[in-house]
């Protein structure tokens, strides 16, 4: 008996899968964007390295130099400005006599001094590696008012560098720590509120801190507020200011907000066409963003925004399919049972129409269950079904 090929009809283009806004690719796309940019607080933080929060950073040493400018009271306690200063310009080269330094000026009550000193036992750095010890110096830190001391545990709390999770107490120092200027701490306790991190979720304070961070330039928080305007979470929902933040994220090079910056292309909400989109589409999957490449086959498949190249479309399609992902399985079951940009192979098709199957997709079951009424038993085998 003979295999009809997959049912053409509009509801089965890849171009409906795509666009079709109760679609398993739309419902993916979000928990693929709620997974991908929303949920790193505290953890991006974490992922810095310690030479990028460290004195010789830039900020916290800027803070340092400035704070100590600003506090000529210190003079009075044998210079304490100087000891930290001293330690700061030999924390590389002479990491003993850094540890030394800061804590002297510890000793005599200086919160940059106990910061200093934190941070050196926190690496190891002249000292043994001493994770208690330092927390208890970034607390006194903190208490006197050192905003980096607040950042730093912060991310402590979330769990990291062995310390116990303590959400209420990440919360409380990252929210502290943004109130006094740290703009690092801005999107962390933004994310915290806007998935109750240790606290009941609260969108409107994650608007407030999302948007301070994308004022102060962080293209993710760029991305976070146009996609906060575009779903009305926290805010009223505009889509003209929603694309001019997507816009400024894409520019700046976050995938996520380049594919946004495509289907509102494509949706004509932005002017572009199916070229615009294509050059959006091209550049987030260049960065490895699966959902943009699935698009991005799709726009080969049909020729919309290219030349049709069913080779380059496969090739796509395939790539997002070692994920597991239906919609990307059923395309290329479909490309191999027809043959169209690769070498035709109907136990294949079989093979991936199955796993597209088990994987959600309603087109390979429809597909499928079309199969099995017109089958006879001595027919090819669909995988595990």
């Amino acid at each position: 008996m003979t295999i009809m090929a997959p049912n053409t009809s509009s509801a089965m283009t890849p171009e409906r899968i795509v666009k079709n806004p109760g679609s398993s690719r739309n419902a993916s796309l979000f928990r693929t964007m709620k997974a991908e940019m929303t949920i790193r607080a505290p953890a991006s933080t974490i992922a810095a390295s310690l030479s990028e929060l460290f004195m010789g950073g830039g900020w916290i040493y800027g803070y340092m130099r400035c704070g100590f400018i600003e506090h000529p009271h210190y003079t009075t306690m044998e210079d304490v400005s100087e000891l930290c200063m001293q330690a700061v310009n030999c924390y590389q080269t002479n990491p003993s006599r850094a540890v030394a330094l800061f804590s002297r000026a510890a000793d005599l009550g200086s919160p940059e001094g106990c910061f200093g000193l934190a941070e050196m036992k926190m690496n190891g750095m002249g000292t043994e590696k001493d994770i208690e010890g330092a927390v208890e110096l970034y607390e006194r830190s903190a208490e006197a008012g050192n905003t980096p001391a607040m950042f730093r545990l912060g991310t402590i709390y979330t769990g990291s560098y062995g310390f116990p999770e303590d959400k209420q107490k990440c919360r409380e120092w990252f929210e502290k720590a943004a109130d006094g200027g740290i703009e690092l701490a801005y999107p962390e306790i933004a994310a915290i509120y806007l998935h109750g991190y240790g606290t009941e979720p609260d969108p409107k304070k994650a608007y407030h801190y999302y948007s301070k961070s994308a004022e102060a330039g962080n293209p993710e928080a760029m991305f976070m507020i146009g996609y906060m305007l575009s779903e009305g979470v926290g805010t009223a929902k505009d889509e003209k200011q929603s694309a001019r933040w997507f816009s400024k994220a894409a520019e700046a090079g976050i995938p996520e907000a380049e594919f946004r910056m495509a289907r509102m292309t494509e949706d004509g909400i932005i002017p572009g066409g199916d070229a615009g989109a294509f050059k959006w589409y091209t550049s987030a999957s260049e960065k490895g963003f699966g959902p943009a490449k699935f698009n991005l086959a799709t726009m080969y498949y049909e020729g919309r925004g290219t030349e049709r190249d069913f080779g380059k479309a496969f090739a796509l399609y395939d790539e997002v399919s070692q994920s597991e992902d239906g919609d990307a399985l059923f395309m290329t079951a479909r490309m191999y049972f027809e043959g169209l940009g690769v070498q035709q192979d109907v136990e294949k098709a079989m093979e991936r129409f199955g796993r597209s199957a088990r994987a959600g997709n309603k087109m390979a079951e429809e597909f499928l269950d079309n199969i099995r009424r017109k089958q006879n038993t001595q027919f090819v085998k669909i995988d595990g079904l």
